[in-house]
């Protein structure tokens, strides 16, 4: 049998509350457990000499539980004066890590990747068993995800589940923020990075490397936006996580890129291949046939690379020029393609189609601008939709309230919130906007209001909604004089749309 206990969670404790608990009668009978010693905001000195009471005055039997390197230096003495016996506890992973996995939704489909899990695990240093547990999970959500065939190359499978493990117990571990996860391959990231310092990435490679585990914190087998739905927002599916994958340098044909992949090639392809290639790049851009943004930072950056080898008769200004006039060009034609509608996650990448850009020091500040000017096109693309968009969202208020609340909210969801994440209401007039609001049914009133609360909640005016700032005060103002020109019930129905705007 054992004795009753009383376990004291001192993390979180401070001041008052642990005093009411520190008391000057207590019942002996009863073992005393302080757990999380080095967490506990009180004093240690103090916290200390409270367990010394309870040990010297009262007789209790005490148990301490603590990270013993973490404690306040200059404790060691009184410590050893204090407890009778000093244990030190190491997590036993491997019987934890076969435990977890046992009871997993899907014990079997970890045969193939059980030893790369345990591996990476040891290599990031970790020795939270709670860290270990989440992983395990995530893992078994992710492999039903996995295309069959990948399971047939070890290697790739072994870069996919290391690459993925690596990401999740450093964000458990809070190391990694989805900010960090989505600068992992960008330009930005390499063009901001101190030379001089280490970061987060460099610290988790180093940690793999000297435990011999191979991590390619670069690897396009699964993106930035897959990592961070997956492991942060608990969002697996299948057919984008195939989708990603299948589009990864691994598994892309060579004869599926285009002519800058052949010149990219040089090393392996003679120099009338080369030439023959680069013939074939300038024929697609005089055909205004490149339209992608990966295919065109692709082609202009081999145009430098040509350039800084001295292989081409142009300058890096003409290059650069010649860039600015065609993407001008795609847009006077219509031919840019726009943005993204849902902007929530949209890394900057220094990659594309399993690629890195081939971006030499001589010309890389040229490189940098390429992605913000195709960024702004792309949003002056998207603008352009406005009008049709505004359309939709015009019929839907009136006809369909229901749908056009879920296309303004911010629910995170691709399928519905398609226009939560443009600032397209700016492109209504606050009074036709308040009209129309006003026309519908007067039940579904409340509905389109709390679809505003959701779609201007969590910062979004701040953010890529601060278009619309202007737009809602006006609304705001429309909306109360509305409610001024009104008596009665009338007035306060209005009035009360105005609630949490």
């Amino acid at each position: 049998m054992f004795a009753p206990s009383l376990t004291l969670a001192l993390g979180p404790l401070i001041g008052n509350i642990a005093n009411a608990l520190i008391k000057e009668k207590v019942d002996n009978s009863k073992s005393i457990i302080f757990d999380d010693l080095e967490r506990c905001k009180i004093d240690q000195e103090d916290i200390f000499g409270a367990i010394n009471k309870y040990i010297e005055h009262h007789q209790c039997k005490v148990i301490v539980i603590a990270h013993d390197k973490k404690l306040q230096e200059g404790l060691t003495d009184k410590k050893e004066k204090i407890f009778g016996q000093i244990l030190k506890v190491s997590p036993d992973i491997q019987g934890a890590f076969n435990q977890f996995i046992k009871r997993s939704k899907a014990p079997k489909a970890f045969e193939s990747v059980k030893d790369i899990i345990y591996k990476s695990f040891i290599a990031s240093q970790c020795k939270s068993l709670r860290v270990l547990d989440y992983v395990i999970n995530d893992c078994a959500r992710f492999l039903p995800c996995i295309p069959e065939n990948l399971y047939n190359d070890k290697r790739l499978l072994s870069e996919l589940f290391v690459l993925f493990t690596a990401i999740d117990i450093n964000y458990r571990l809070g190391q990694l923020r989805d900010k960090d996860i989505e600068s992992r391959n960008s330009v930005y990231y390499y063009m901001n990075k101190d030379k001089n310092a280490e970061d987060i990435f460099d610290t988790i490679k180093k940690n793999y490397k000297k435990n011999e585990v191979l991590l390619n914190i670069e690897s396009d087998l699964i993106s930035n936006e897959i990592l961070i739905n997956t492991i942060i927002n608990g969002v697996y599916i299948k057919e984008q996580i195939h989708d990603c994958i299948s589009k990864s340098r691994h598994f892309m044909k060579p004869e599926s890129y285009g002519p800058w992949f052949t010149i990219l090639s040089f090393d392996s392809c003679k120099t009338e291949e080369v030439d023959k290639a680069l013939e074939e790049l300038y024929a697609l851009f005089e055909n205004m046939q490149l339209v992608e943004n990966g295919e065109i930072q692709h082609s202009i950056n081999v145009l430098f690379l040509l350039s800084d080898a001295q292989h081409i008769d142009k300058s890096f200004d003409e290059i650069y020029s010649f860039f600015l006039d065609y993407v001008k060009k795609l847009q006077c034609n219509d031919k840019f393609l726009p943005a993204d509608l849902f902007t929530e996650y949209d890394p900057i990448r220094d990659s594309a189609y399993g690629y890195g850009f081939w971006i030499n020091d001589s010309y890389r500040k040229y490189s940098a601008k390429l992605y913000k000017i195709l960024m702004e096109h792309r949003q002056i693309s998207l603008r352009k939709k406005y009008p049709i968009f505004r359309a939709e969202l015009k019929t839907n208020l009136k006809e369909d309230t229901g749908k056009f609340c879920e296309q303004i909210s911010r629910n995170g969801f691709r399928e519905i919130n398609i226009y939560g994440y443009i600032p397209i209401l700016a492109s209504f007039k606050p009074h036709e906007f308040v009209d129309l609001w006003l026309s519908i049914d007067m039940s579904k009133w409340h509905s389109v209001r709390t679809a505003l609360i959701n779609r201007y909640s969590g910062g979004s005016l701040h953010g890529d909604l601060e278009d619309e700032g202007k737009w809602l005060k006006f609304v705001k103002m429309n909306l109360k004089y509305r409610a001024s020109k009104g008596t009665g019930i009338d007035k306060l129905r209005i009035s009360r749309l105005l609630m949490g705007l």
